[in-house]
């Protein structure tokens, strides 16, 4: 099971490894789409969704989610 605190450092791992590659003249859309305040609301969404979700499901969807956070994904 996925669990809020877990599915947060996720997405804070994400976004601090985001913030530090980011290009200059994307540094202001990257720093608000990665307040602390966006990384818990974001967390919280993913966690209700995966409730509902069946176990084999759970992890593609949650690498999905946080790949979401900072690019175009490949999957």
């Amino acid at each position: 099971m996925y669990e809020y605190s877990y599915v947060l450092g996720l997405l804070r791992a994400s976004a601090t490894d985001l913030r530090r590659h980011a290009l200059s003249g994307r540094q202001v859309e990257i720093t608000n789409k990665t307040t602390e305040r966006a990384l818990r609301n974001r967390a919280q969404i993913i966690v209700q969704r995966l409730q509902g979700m069946a176990e084999p499901r759970r992890r593609s969807f949650v690498e999905a989610a946080i790949c979401r956070l900072s690019r175009p994904c490949s999957t």
